[in-house]
Order: C-alpha cells, then sequence, then structure tokens
C-alpha cells in the first residue's frame, strides 16, 4: 500500500506497497516505507474528501471543459483525496503489516504454517525475506504494462484507480482467509494482489496528484503528504499496541493474527478513498498566463522540465531524473537487505515483546515526520539536493554505528536518528523528479520508480540467507557501503537542481 518513490522510504507505506509504504516503503528507503509506504497540501491540512462543484457545471475527468476556479477545485480535490489515501493505506498497513506481521511469518516459518514447509526450518527469516519478494515481482511485472496505460491515457488514470480499488478489495478477502488459515500459499497470493493493487494505485495517483500541483510548490506538498503517511505509518502499530495489551503481551499466534485481521480490515475505507480522484482537466492556451490558471501552468511538457545552464561535467538537467532512479536503485538494494530485518534484530536479539516492537514502531514514523519538515525547511536555504545528501550522508554513519553498538539506549537513539535522516529525504528527492520530468512521461518515471523498488524486494531474500547465516549486524555493515555508492551517484544533483526550487519552475517555463 506504499506509493513507490525516489529513495523510497523504510517507513512501510508507503509503499510501498511506498511504500508504501506507504506506505513505496513499499514503503526501499518507504515506500525503506513504506511507500516505500505508496505510496499532502498547503491550502488545506485538514483531510476533506467532498468538493462541490459550482451549479450547473458537471465536470468529468479532463475531457470536460470548465471555468480555471472548478479546474482549481478539482486540483484541491485530488490533493485531499492523496492525502486521505496516505494516511488510510499507511494506517492498513502499518497495523497489517508491521512487526508483528514479521513475526507471524517468523512462526510459519519455523513449522507453524498448515501447508507444506517451502524452505527449512532453520531458514525462517529467509521466509520474511520471501514474502517481500513475492510483491516485489510482482511489481516488476506489472511496472511497465501500468506506466505504458497511465502515460498513453492521461484522462483515464482516475479509472484506473478505481479498477485499483477493486484488486484491493480482493487482496484484503484473501488476506483474511489466509490468516484465518494459516496458509503461506494464500499469504503468496495476498502479497501479490496487493503488489498489483499497488503499483497500479501508486502510479496513477502520483501522477494525477503531480499534475494537480503548480511547478514550483511541489515540495511542501510532497513533504505534507509523506507526513500523513507517516503519521498513518506511526498510527497502525500504536493501534498493535493497544490490542496487544488486552489480549497479552507474548508472541501467540491467535493474538498476532487479531492484529494482522484488525489491519487488513482497514483496507477497505483506504481503497474507498481512490473513488474521489478526478482527472485534471487541460489548460487552456489562452488562459495559462492568467492567474486563475496558476495552478495548472506547468502542465504542458515543455513547461515541466527544466533547462537552465547548470551543468555537471557532461551532464545536464536532462540527466535528473536518470541519476535519481540510479540512486535510488543502489540504495533499494541496500535497504532490503537490512530493513524488513530491523523488527526481528530487536525480537530476537534484544527480546522485545508484542508491546515494546510496537511501540518503537510508533516512535519511529514519528520521528522521520519531525525530520521532514526540519529537512523541507533547511532546503529552502541551503537546496533541495543538499539537504537530501546531508541527511543521506548521516544516515549512512548511522548504519555503521547500529553494526557495532550493543547497549539498548545508545542503540535506540542511533536507529531512531537513522530512520529519520534517511527517509527525511524522500518527498524532497520526489518533488525534484516530478519538477524534472513533464506530465506525460510520469507514469513511466513511477514505472521505474517501482522496477528499482523491486531490488529492494529482492535483496530482502538474500538479506534472510545473510542473516540466517551470519547475523543481522553484518547485514548493517554491507549496506552502509551501498548507500555511500548511492550517496555518490547522488553528488552530480548538488550541481544541477537549482537551490531555488522556484528558480527550477521559472526555468522550466522560458
Amino acid at each position: 500500500m506504499a506509493a513507490s518513490g525516489s529513495r523510497a522510504p523504510d517507513v512501510v507505506t508507503a509503499t510501498r506497497i511506498n511504500s508504501q509504504p506507504l506506505l513505496s516503503g513499499s514503503f526501499c528507503e518507504a515506500h525503506e516505507v513504506a511507500g516505500k509506504l505508496s505510496n499532502r497540501p498547503h491550502e488545506a491540512r485538514a483531510v476533506e474528501l467532498t468538493a462541490v462543484e459550482p451549479s450547473g457545471t458537471e465536470v468529468q475527468g479532463s475531457d470536460a471543459a470548465c471555468s480555471p476556479d472548478v479546474a482549481k477545485l478539482l486540483c484541491r480535490r485530488n490533493i485531499r483525496a492523496m492525502f486521505a489515501f496516505q494516511l488510510l493505506s499507511a494506517l492498513a498497513w502499518g497495523t497489517a503489516m508491521g512487526p508483528v506481521f514479521d513475526r507471524y511469518l517468523y512462526l510459519l516459518g519455523s513449522g507453524g504454517a498448515r501447508d507444506p514447509q517451502l524452505l527449512p526450518i532453520h531458514g525462517a527469516n529467509s521466509l520474511v525475506g520471501l514474502a517481500e519478494s513475492i510483491s516485489g515481482i510482482t511489481s516488476l511485472v506489472m511496472a511497465i504494462p501500468v506506466g505504458i496505460l497511465v502515460d498513453r491515457h492521461p484522462d483515464r488514470r482516475a479509472r484506473l484507480l478505481r479498477a485499483s480499488a477493486l484488486v484491493g478489495l480482493t487482496a484484503a478477502l484473501v488476506g483474511l482467509l489466509a490468516v484465518l488459515m494459516d496458509e503461506v500459499l494464500l499469504l503468496t497470493l495476498m502479497l501479490v494482489l496487493f503488489g498489483a493493487f499497488s503499483e497500479l494505485s501508486s502510479s496513477a495517483s502520483e501522477a494525477i496528484f503531480a499534475d494537480s500541483i503548480p511547478a514550483g510548490e511541489r515540495s511542501g506538498l510532497f513533504v505534507t503528504k509523506a507526513i500523513f503517511s507517516t503519521v498513518g505509518a506511526a498510527c497502525g502499530p500504536f493501534i498493535s499496541a493497544l490490542g496487544l495489551l488486552f489480549l497479552g503481551d507474548v508472541w501467540q499466534p491467535h493474538q498476532m493474527k487479531a492484529v494482522i485481521i484488525s489491519g487488513v480490515l482497514i483496507t477497505a475505507p483506504a481503497v474507498a478513498t481512490l473513488f474521489f480522484f478526478r482527472d485534471p482537466p487541460p489548460v487552456d492556451p489562452l488562459k495559462e498566463a492568467s492567474p486563475q490558471s496558476a495552478a495548472l501552468e506547468d502542465s504542458g511538457p515543455a513547461a515541466e522540465v527544466p533547462r537552465g545552464e547548470l551543468r555537471f561535467g557532461p551532464l545536464s538537467a536532462k540527466h535528473v531524473p536518470v541519476l535519481i532512479s540510479v540512486s535510488d536503485f543502489i540504495t533499494c538494494i541496500g535497504a532490503g537487505m537490512t530493513v524488513k530485518f530491523f523488527n526481528l534484530f530487536f525480537i530476537q536479539d534484544h527480546g522485545f515483546s508484542p508491546v515494546a516492537i510496537s511501540l518503537l514502531q510508533t516512535g519511529y514514523p514519528l520521528v522521520i515526520a519531525v525530520f521532514m519538515k526540519f529537512t523541507q525547511r533547511l532546503a529552502k536555504p541551503f537546496g533541495r539536493a543538499q539537504a537530501s545528501l546531508l541527511f543521506f550522508s548521516l544516515n549512512v554513519l548511522c548504519l555503521v554505528v547500529l553494526g557495532e553498538v550493543t547497549w539498548l539506549p545508545i542503540l535506540l537513539c542511533v536507529f531512531l536518528l537513522r530512520g529519520g535522516f534517511a527517509n527525511s529525504t524522500y518527498p524532497l528527492d520526489r518533488s525534484i523528479l516530478m519538477d524534472f520530468t513533464p506530465s506525460s512521461q510520469r507514469g513511466m518515471w513511477n514505472s521505474i520508480a517501482s522496477l528499482t523498488s523491486m531490488t529492494w524486494s529482492g535483496s530482502a531474500f538474500i538479506g534472510g540467507f545473510i542473516s540466517d547465516a551470519h547475523d543481522y549486524r553484518f547485514t548493517f555493515l554491507i549496506t552502509a557501503l551501498l548507500y555511500g555508492i548511492a550517496c555518490v551517484v547522488y553528488v552530480p544533483l548538488v550541481k544541477l537542481v537549482p537551490r531555488k526550487e522556484q528558480d527550477a519552475a521559472s526555468s522550466g517555463q522560458r
């Protein structure tokens, strides 16, 4: 349920499902979410799903000729619907697929499943990694077809969202049966369906969301969107902790299943928000310069891609999306090996109870939300790319410390700081990507983001084997090395992306 995206967060929102995570991550480093936790407004922070069109005007997607006021109304409606979708999908994913689900998979991998054992009993970590890989492989298969659909029919993206809602409801139904029956094969089918739902919903909703915001104003709204997702991701484990306090603070199957089922049920209101999206209407060329059409003045391809004089050797502005995607690709390889196993690291190595790990995963997204606002404010004078590179580099240092420190209080502090540094950069990178890609190519670049997030899922399977063969700390150090390489790839963006966001927008409109 997480939207995918740039350096997708490890809060499973966002995620992806960027997740997800997100909650993209699906939620890599969101979606490390989630997108991750799929996975947002300046004008209205409150989540509102209703919008009343002016009397006598009927609007049906981008086919309708409508006034600038109605166009702005539709854009605000899309922004609010996106906030609601991010919040509820992250809440559902954080409850159903959070630390309790990881421990439930560990139980099934240790011999608790009713169907045939897929992996050796001593490879319980491998089953956790395998589950993550299944959803990622689904995204890999669907990424290109979905990207083509989203870009080929930009006036039908809202229809694609409604179709994805049906897939999401089917996945929830299969998930209920799988958990009640302890069937790994049904859980596999659930993950496949949720992967398909995440890919279709995140790609179409991100395209509509970006088209509903004028260039030069995206970073703030993308940060707000990510905060909604991280707050939802925090509420999920908190609900789990409350439920476990009543059911009993021990790792018993019936307690774990009760928490997972409650999260799956929240999927229904989450997918219902997808029916409130509308395709933004096209811009009237005669009114592009008018204040009324300011909210849509960037919808033409030429107005989306900044073409300034900034260069980094042979690299220019047209290489910005490529550099972000390559950096994400490397990041996702490292994130998948580590992030999926943070919960098990505290459970298995430090004896965390169900309530303790749920409370930790409640505080983790809240720290990220605070860091996101701080990173956004830092980016205004310092520059988006500069702030993103600085914070993500500090995350590398924190991972090295995590691999060496054993005293729990310091370990927890570093863990929370690392999460804040790593995930607070995601909305800034997404806003850069959207500023440097035309509307007609956003489906393609969202699909590329999903392809990079698949490496998260594949490396999670490898990370499970490494954790079984060595320990969790060994994978932390490998991830730190890969993150360092991703930072090196990201360095040219410091020169290619203007420090002031408005400069990027205005240079794209020349």
